[in-house]
């Protein structure tokens, strides 16, 4: 039988289940790595990463769905799933105006 004590959740904040699209960006390489939100708290995540992808131990992770960039730090990765810890508030990412229309 599991002890109660051990099976409770120690987390800081409750997670809930979620199913995300988001973007790591980072000035750590050109572009962003498409990922996945699995769970979500109002200090950090779990993400689904793509296999075989290095990730910087700091990014900005893009909620597409809300347009926020949040800082974020990795805590620990296994197979395919990455944890981290939200490090700062959440931003509006900053579009560039072009001075002249493309042709």
């Amino acid at each position: 039988m599991l002890n109660a004590s051990l099976s409770r959740d120690q987390r800081k904040y409750p997670r809930h289940r979620v199913f995300k699209e988001a973007k790591i960006v980072s000035s750590a390489f050109k572009g962003a790595i498409n990922v996945t939100i699995r769970d979500l708290s109002v200090g950090g995540a779990r993400i689904d990463i793509p296999p075989f992808v290095d990730i910087p131990e700091e990014f900005d992770l893009l909620v597409i769905s809300e347009n926020l960039l949040y800082p974020a730090a990795a805590r620990w990765s296994g197979g395919i799933s990455l944890g981290i810890e939200f490090v700062g508030e959440p931003n509006h990412p900053k579009v560039l105006e072009f001075s002249k229309p493309l042709s």
